[in-house]
């Protein structure tokens, strides 16, 4: 972090977990030293108690709030999924700001393979729990690095299903993960043209329309609005 130029990227730096008994040296060689990192990332958070634990342990070394990214590796995680947010969103010393969801850990825990359909539900979980506390969900690594293609389809499927992001272990993969993570020109071409469309009808007193061979109403003009505000923040 003292030496290193890292341009637009955020500097994050991996602690162990709160159960391990290792992370309050972690912190406070972290916090303590004189360049910061952007974010913290914690593992395997399962409990409440565990984020009021870490919540302590930061306020030991730091006297501002602490970005945090926290990783959802269990079941014990996955089910206490909204008692953790609901604590962390208004914690003394944590601004949290992602739930990555660590699936290799997950279907261990759980005695499950590594098939896509095995982790269907926990995914949609960490999708929906996320974006109700407006965090950034950020999807499972694809451990076969040399598979590109297999790493492209399964983040346009991550993006499909509400992920901001997605974990990578290789170099290669960084660029079809940031260009998955993204809206196509087509799609932004849509949005545009149909939020054009429902304001020229909102002017003309009328409430749901046509636009190309689709019945519109607000909630189809709020994915549109979505879609425009997520290229305009990566533009």
């Amino acid at each position: 972090l003292n030496t290193l130029q890292f341009g637009r990227t955020e500097r994050g730096v991996r602690t162990n977990s709160v159960s391990s008994g290792l992370i309050a040296d972690d912190l406070a060689a972290i916090l303590r030293n004189e360049i910061q990192p952007d974010v913290i990332m914690v593992p395997k958070l399962d409990t409440a108690e565990e984020a009021r634990t870490l919540n302590m342990l930061v306020a030991q070394s730091s006297d501002t709030p602490v970005k945090v990214i926290f990783q959802t590796e269990s079941a014990m995680g996955l089910l206490n999924l909204g008692s953790i947010l609901e604590y962390l969103m208004t914690a003394s010393h944590i601004i949290p700001v992602a739930v990555v969801f660590g699936a290799d850990d997950y279907v261990s825990d759980i005695q499950a393979s590594r098939d896509i359909e095995a982790v269907v539900y926990a995914r949609q979980k960490v999708v929906a729990y996320a974006r109700a506390y407006n965090l950034q969900p950020i999807d499972r690594v694809h451990i076969e690095f040399r598979e590109l293609e297999a790493l492209r389809a399964e983040s346009k499927s991550g993006f499909g299903m509400g992920f901001a992001g997605k974990q990578c272990i290789h170099p290669t993969q960084v660029p079809i993960i940031q260009e998955s993570f993204r809206p196509t020109p087509e799609q932004v071409e849509y949005a545009q043209q149909l939020i054009r469309s429902f304001n020229d009808s909102q002017s003309k007193g009328k409430g749901a329309f046509t636009f190309r061979d689709k019945m519109i109403d607000r909630p189809t003009l709020l994915q549109a609005q979505n879609v425009v505000n997520m290229f305009s923040d990566l533009d």
